[in-house]
């Protein structure tokens, strides 16, 4: 059995009762050619053109609990006061939106929260974004971490479950504690320092060259394959 994470696996030995020698971990492997093949979508360049000018935040998670986006609301809100000219970029739908909507209306964010339900080109949108954030309860990997990193921005995550399997703090990225506001403003505030942010963009490229490369993961897979073959 291929685990995407240490965690996976984890789970698997604790609640399913698996022998540790069937189970293997493979990282993702981010499938470079697949992402820059992707359509842009004239609709979205649409709604994001005039953000030039503004500090972005992007989170691109499905809307669910998991995810936690009502904290990243709750953070935005307080972070609105720091940076006045700050933009929140919402990519995603599911069982908490209506929740979500409202809550972000409450808080008096709403409107500078752009809502898009889905994006084929993730590329196109992250390249506006100063930052990307994932501020969930708990993933099993997070895939567009990897993305995140491909189109060259700092990332900010939660120090939770696999995470810390992909991002390591204040080398490729920024880990925060999970449901703590204060703590995530001040990681969104380093990140307007562009010495820190190149400092976390470089060395996310070299974490996707060495620990999630493509070719990497094909290989891996074949020869996990291939040993379980010769095993029977």
């Amino acid at each position: 059995i291929i685990c995407i994470s240490n965690q996976i696996k984890k789970y698997f030995l604790k609640k399913i009762k698996v022998p540790n020698s069937k189970l293997k971990v493979i990282y993702y492997g981010l499938n470079k050619t697949d992402l820059n093949k992707k359509k842009k979508s004239k609709l979205i360049g649409i709604q994001l053109r005039d953000l030039k000018n503004f500090f972005v935040i992007s989170c691109i998670a499905r809307h669910v609990k998991q995810k936690s986006l009502d904290f990243l609301k709750k953070t935005f809100q307080q972070f609105k006061k720091i940076e006045t000219k700050s933009k929140l970029i919402l990519v995603g739908d599911g069982p908490e939106t209506k929740k979500l909507k409202m809550l972000a209306k409450n808080l008096g964010v709403y409107e500078d929260i752009i809502w898009i339900n889905y994006v084929e080109n993730v590329l196109q949108l992250l390249k506006l974004s100063k930052v990307f954030v994932l501020p969930s309860k708990y993933e099993g990997f997070g895939l567009v971490l990897l993305e995140a990193m491909y189109a060259k921005k700092p990332i900010i995550a939660s120090r939770v479950s696999a995470i810390p399997e992909v991002i390591k703090n204040n080398w490729n990225g920024l880990l925060i504690k999970h449901n703590d506001i204060k703590d995530f403003n001040s990681k969104l505030l380093r990140i307007k320092n562009e010495k820190i942010s190149k400092k976390l963009i470089k060395n996310s490229q070299i974490t996707l060259k060495k620990k999630f490369n493509f070719n990497k993961m094909v290989n891996l897979t074949n020869e996990t394959y291939k040993e379980a073959i010769l095993q029977k």
